[in-house]
């Protein structure tokens, strides 16, 4: 059979055209994430938005509801994404809907730790990106594989939310927050994959919008999975610095924000009666 002469310019043209698509995606994924970022260093910062964040918590669920479900018709109906500037325009809503979505778990952990986990996050989505990209193994033709081991985690998962909410057992979060970081690092090596190409499944070279959807929404799942375990793993290793307003295992035993614990003791003390015993009522 005769060599196409063909082939290795449009090969080369490939390459090409898949470089500058996986460069766009990463770089629309950097900013997306940086415009969620910034918003999340505000709401923890700035009081009055925090407080605004805690008192009206149905509101981080409605725009979260509604971010799911336009990243939903994002994804089936393929005329929204390609049909400028709608797609942009519903990328944009998804990112922000998306990011006061889960406002309500961003608000409660300091700044450190903010911080500390923004750099984890990073870290860990470098590293199983470019392990995905270079690996020699195929993962999208595993694709059934990674999707049943992932409904297997879930269920796994359940039961060990079930054991720390109704037995108190401490070890099951950690448990829980592990096995999800674990299924979504499998993921992000996938779609690593389908953006970089030259496997058995993968994206074409016009939906980079979905593609920075996609590699945005795994990082904030990572993100708010790692809040809380990092949190709890450096106040049992001693540390100080890095807590949660209403988390138990960092000296709040009520549950409640750090706004509800500035009381004046003397509203307590009965004086007279001889009863100082009285404990305060949080509110």
């Amino acid at each position: 059979m005769a060599d196409d002469p063909d082939r290795t310019p449009r090969l080369y043209q490939y390459r090409q055209d898949r470089s500058r698509f996986a460069c766009i995606a990463y770089s629309l994924t950097v900013i997306f994430f940086c415009i969620s970022i910034v918003q999340w260093i505000l709401m923890i910062i700035l009081d009055g938005l925090r407080n605004f964040i805690i008192d009206f918590s149905y509101i981080s669920i409605i725009a979260l509801l509604i971010g799911m479900l336009l990243v939903t018709s994002f994804v089936f109906f393929e005329n929204l994404r390609f049909a400028t500037p709608i797609n942009w325009f519903l990328t944009i809503i998804i990112v922000l809907m998306t990011t006061w979505g889960i406002s309500r778990a961003i608000v409660e952990p300091s700044l450190a730790l903010f911080g500390i986990t923004l750099l984890f996050v990073a870290i860990l989505a470098v590293m199983f990106i470019l392990i995905g990209v270079y690996i020699r193994h195929d993962l999208t033709l595993d694709v059934v594989i990674l999707f049943v081991a992932a409904v297997i985690f879930f269920i796994t998962s359940v039961f060990f939310v079930m054991l720390q909410i109704m037995a108190g057992l401490k070890i099951a979060f950690f448990i829980y927050a592990s096995i999800i970081i674990i299924t979504v690092l499998m993921f992000l090596m996938y779609h690593a994959q389908t953006i970089n190409g030259y496997r058995y499944a993968e994206m074409r070279l016009n939906d980079y919008l979905l593609a920075a959807l996609i590699i945005y929404h795994d990082l904030t799942i990572l993100l708010i999975m790692s809040f809380l375990l990092i949190g709890k793993i450096y106040t049992l290793a001693g540390g100080s610095g890095l807590y949660f307003y209403g988390d138990s295992c960092c000296g709040n035993t009520t549950g409640a924000s750090n706004r509800s614990l500035y009381y004046d003791p003397s509203l307590y003390n009965t004086g007279s009666t001889g009863n100082d015993n009285v404990a305060p009522i949080y509110l």
